[in-house]
């Protein structure tokens, strides 16, 4: 077999890991997944998970990754050139709907993972936080929005969407955003208006 060969087998069996432990979290949450049984989903020994990951904080940290990776490049496509602030809560909204399950148990369950988890959730954030201070500040500049910080903005952005998603059982998010996501928008955009 050519190193390319193994090269490409060791990525798809990374690639399986990731997808049965990001199913795993969704089923189970991060804290309570198992890793022998991601093993089991898998199709691999237990072994292996920590030939790839070294221990599971290693491997949530992948899984989560690879969630907020797809997330970013979706508002990546979608900014490119102008954007403007509706367009990118749109985005962000349609984009966690689609991966409700696993948004709802990261923000319920972040402050519960280690530090340095939070660290890097916050940081894969900072795509969306770039379009988001940008489009805030282009507005401020036309006059469009109220002068103040832009992240200020961006956190009260955060803050209410992770509120719904901390609550989704109850609130049904997944309908609420579906049906009063105009709405939900339109009340962001009032509280940055002059």
């Amino acid at each position: 077999m050519t190193t390319t060969l193994r090269k490409r087998d060791k990525e798809k069996t990374q690639a399986e890991i990731i997808e049965a432990a990001i199913n795993e979290f969704m089923a189970k949450g991060f804290i309570e997944a198992s890793t022998l049984e991601i093993a089991k989903k898998a199709s691999v020994a237990h072994s292996t998970i920590f030939f790839y990951f070294p221990t599971k904080a290693d491997l949530i940290v992948s899984s989560i990754y690879t969630k907020l990776k797809s997330l970013a490049s979706k508002l990546d496509e979608q900014s490119r050139g102008r954007v403007n602030i509706k367009l990118l809560c749109r985005v962000f909204i349609r984009e966690t709907q689609r991966n409700e399950l696993f948004y709802s148990r990261l923000v319920r369950e972040l402050p519960l993972l280690p530090i340095e988890i939070q660290r890097m959730v916050f940081g894969s954030l900072s795509g969306f936080s770039v379009h988001f201070v940008e489009a805030i500040s282009r507005a401020q500049k036309a006059g469009r929005v109220r002068k103040f910080l832009p992240r200020i903005s961006m956190f009260y952005w955060f803050g209410m969407m992770h509120y719904l998603y901390s609550y989704s059982k109850v609130l049904g998010t997944k309908e609420l955003l579906k049906q009063r996501e105009d709405e939900i928008i339109r009340f962001f955009m009032s509280a940055l208006r002059k």
